[in-house]
């Protein structure tokens, strides 16, 4: 690791049922690498590098605790990604979507261009962690895939109880 002048975000780390499923997940459908984790721990996990970051997942320690106990999210929070979730940009959303549909999943949120014309899709991993990924689009690029995604409708308003609205209604003909 390089040495930093200042804080930055090391890793995540969630609790998983199944290991084997979870490696399947974050190595198949996101791409991440299996790294080497510290030999002394006493519980199952396991560390995945991304980027510069690294996401751990550690085994749940009561067997059923996830199954028993999941967080519940409304529909309306899944797909507008007002729950708890993290983050990775990636250079193109489809490929990571085409994947995971491949293992039978389709993404739980999104999708949205923001005024920023980044591009906000949610998927879940095999226990119902949520992943957000980030697609910058350009400004023309952008603009259509708004209004794209309002005409096939899979757009998804800004949060709950907001009302989509036409991207011509809003930003105009493009």
């Amino acid at each position: 690791m390089t040495a930093q002048t200042g804080p930055f975000l090391h890793h995540v780390c969630i609790v998983v049922e199944d290991l084997d499923r979870t490696r399947e997940f974050y190595v198949g459908v996101l791409g991440c690498t299996e790294i080497v984790r510290p030999t002394d721990f006493t519980f199952k996990g396991a560390y995945f590098a991304l980027g510069g970051g690294e996401i751990h997942v550690v085994q749940e320690s009561t067997p059923g605790r996830l199954r028993d106990n999941p967080p519940n999210w409304g529909a309306d929070e899944l797909k507008t990604g007002l729950v708890a979730h993290f983050a990775l940009w990636v250079p193109e959303v489809a490929p990571y979507i085409e994947r995971l549909r491949a293992t039978g999943q389709d993404r739980v949120g999104g999708y949205r261009v923001r005024d920023d014309y980044v591009e906000q899709v949610y998927i879940a991993d095999p226990d119902g962690n949520v992943i957000e990924l980030l697609q910058q689009h350009d400004e023309t690029a952008g603009r259509l895939r708004r209004q794209a995604i309002f005409d096939d409708g899979t757009a998804v308003p800004v949060a709950p109880g907001h009302d989509l609205i036409d991207p011509r209604q809003k930003y105009g003909v493009f």
